[in-house]
C-alpha cells in the first residue's frame, strides 16, 4: 500500500497544474499496521474503516461511494497491489480528453498493467466470439492508440463524471469479483464508451491462477466445491446476477456450466 501511494503521488505531480486529487482508502480491519502507516506517511489520505468482511467489491464500493457524493470530474479506481508508472495519470486524463473530442462522449478509460516480464496482466477485456462466449473474455494488449473494449478489470480505471452519473456505484450484489466486469458491461449497454489507454499504466502481478482455485482438478471435489461457493470463487448470487444481466437468452447454460464442470472430473471450465 505504501509503494502504491508513493507511485500515485509521483504520477499526480505530473498533472498538478490541472488536477487535484482526493484519495480515499478502505482499510478493511487490517491487522498489519497499514492504517497507522497511512496516517503517518500520507496524512491527506482519507481512510474508511471496514468490518473485515468487505472483500474487493465491498471495499471499493465504500470508497467510490464517498467520492461520488462530492461530484468530482473523474474517479480513479486503483488497487493497492498496483504500482503506477509516472506518466499514468497524464496518459489516462489526456486519453479521456481526446476520446471526448473524437466521439463527443465521455466514458471510461482503462489502464493496463503488466507483470515483471512485461506481459499484460490486467486491463481491458474483449468478449470472445460466438454465443457461448457471452461471458468469456480475452485480455487486450494495449497499443500506441486507444482501443475499444467490452469491459475491464478494476485495477486501474478512470471513470468520467458523466459515466459515473449514469452508472452509479458498483452493484451491491457482488462481494468480491465480477463487480468490475459488470460495471464495464453496464457502461457499454448504457452507451458509455470504454477505451483502453495507450501503453501500460503500471505494474501488477497477476494473481488469478488456475492452481489452487476451484478449477484446479488436482484438488479434492469437496474442497473445490467450497472454493467455488466462497466470495473469491463463483458465489451463486453474484454469478446469477452477472449471467442474467449480460449473457442473453442462454444465461441458464452460462450459469450452470462452471458448477457442472466443477463436479465432473476432467471437464475444462470456461475461463
Amino acid at each position: 500500500t505504501r509503494v502504491c501511494l508513493e507511485a500515485l503521488h509521483d504520477a499526480a505531480a505530473r498533472v498538478r497544474a490541472s488536477a487535484v486529487l482526493q484519495i480515499v482508502i478502505t482499510d478493511d480491519a487490517s491487522t498489519d499496521g497499514t492504517a497507522a502507516m497511512i496516517r503517518e506517511c500520507f496524512p491527506s489520505v482519507e481512510i474508511i474503516e471496514g468490518c473485515g468482511q468487505l472483500f474487493w467489491a465491498g471495499g471499493m464500493r465504500l470508497a467510490y461511494g464517498r467520492l461520488l457524493e462530492r461530484r468530482l470530474d473523474h474517479y480513479l479506481w486503483l488497487n493497492d497491489d498496483t504500482v503506477l508508472f509516472p506518466e499514468a495519470l497524464e496518459t489516462l486524463l489526456s486519453t479521456s480528453r481526446s476520446m471526448v473530442d473524437a466521439t463527443g462522449r465521455a466514458g471510461i478509460i482503462v489502464g493496463s498493467t503488466c507483470d515483471g516480464a512485461g506481459n499484460v496482466s490486467y486491463g481491458g477485456l474483449r468478449r470472445r466470439t460466438g454465443k457461448l462466449g457471452a461471458l468469456s473474455f480475452e485480455q487486450i494488449t494495449p497499443g500506441a492508440q486507444p482501443l475499444t473494449c467490452d469491459t475491464h478489470n478494476g485495477n486501474v480505471v478512470l471513470v468520467s463524471a458523466q459515466a459515473a452519473a449514469g452508472l452509479g456505484n458498483l452493484d451491491a450484489a457482488f462481494r468480491h469479483g465480477m463487480a468490475d466486469i459488470d460495471y464495464g458491461l453496464r457502461a457499454k449497454a448504457a452507451g458509455a464508451p470504454v477505451w483502453v489507454a495507450p501503453g501500460f499504466a503500471g505494474r501488477c502481478i497477476r494473481d488469478h491462477t488456475l492452481a489452487g482455485s476451484f478449477k484446479d482438478k488436482s484438488l479434492p471435489l469437496a474442497h473445490r466445491w467450497r472454493l467455488v461457493q466462497s466470495p473469491k470463487g463463483l458465489p451463486f448470487a453474484s454469478w446469477l446476477r452477472l449471467c442474467r444481466r449480460h449473457a442473453g437468452v442462454l444465461w441458464p447454460i452460462h450459469f450452470a456450466w462452471p458448477y457442472v464442470s466443477t463436479i465432473l472430473p476432467g471437464t475444462r471450465t470456461v475461463p
